[in-house]
């Protein structure tokens, strides 16, 4: 996934009580090209933030008026977020980056800090968590899990296994999302390209996973293109979740 796909396609939450530093953040992220920005001042209001806005991950202060980042973070690795969290400390104090590194947080960047060496830090981590073993996705109401391999229709819980290929073929088709990805790439990633697997085996496959997905939405999920497969574009891809 090229930088320009990657940032478009991803929510992030800014919590920092600074005023000029979210306005000037928030006009940065938009030119780079996140389209789902949202931004809290008050420790107080991360937690419900991150239930309602659902962000792929989370710039983070470590000092409010009202609590501290440090909190914050333990908080919602307590809860299951897994997630990238940055921690925007206030200097360079190393007690702070260690007291930030073992509260959960991915990286630590000093404030005030220069945007590019932030830029660099949001993209490393999203491309770090984006190929975990971790990672979650949610399009259409339904979550999918590739480490459990487990597609779960989040109105009713409703639980449908997936075979190890049917994973692979998902799980790519979620991170290369919202480009299409050719028959032979998607043959070459989840059976290696064996002479010996034919394209019907692969339409065979998808086949079966649409089947398994009707079982819990009606909403299409995969599309067919010119040679290729996609997920459909949706709201909520804008950003895998965690």
């Amino acid at each position: 996934m090229d930088t320009e796909n990657l940032l478009s396609s991803t929510r992030i939450l800014l919590v920092d009580d600074d005023d000029y530093l979210r306005s000037v953040l928030s006009s940065q992220l938009r030119n780079k090209g996140v389209l789902a920005f949202s931004e809290v001042a008050r420790a107080s209001e991360a937690l419900d933030q991150v239930d309602t806005f659902k962000p792929d991950l989370i710039l983070l202060a470590t000092e409010f008026p009202d609590g501290n980042g440090f909190d914050i973070c333990q908080r919602l690795r307590a809860r299951g977020f897994q997630k990238p969290i940055i921690l925007l400390t206030v200097g360079e104090d190393e007690k702070d980056i260690v007291r930030g590194l073992d509260n959960g947080a991915n990286d630590c960047i000093a404030k005030p800090m220069r945007f590019s060496e932030l830029f660099s830090l949001v993209r490393g981590q999203l491309r770090q968590y984006k190929t975990s073993e971790d990672v979650r996705f949610m399009t259409q109401n339904v979550e999918f899990q590739p480490n459990k391999k487990t597609l779960t229709f989040s109105d009713t819980q409703h639980v449908i296994f997936l075979t190890e290929k049917e994973t692979m073929m998902l799980k790519k088709l979620f991170q290369i999302w919202p480009e299409a990805i050719s028959r032979e790439s998607l043959l070459s990633e989840v059976w290696g390209y064996q002479n010996m697997v034919a394209t019907h085996t692969l339409e065979t496959h998808i086949y079966r996973l649409r089947k398994k997905i009707a079982r819990l939405t009606e909403a299409p999920i995969i599309e067919t293109t010119q040679g290729g497969y996609r997920l459909v574009k949706d709201e909520n891809l804008l950003d895998p979740e965690c």
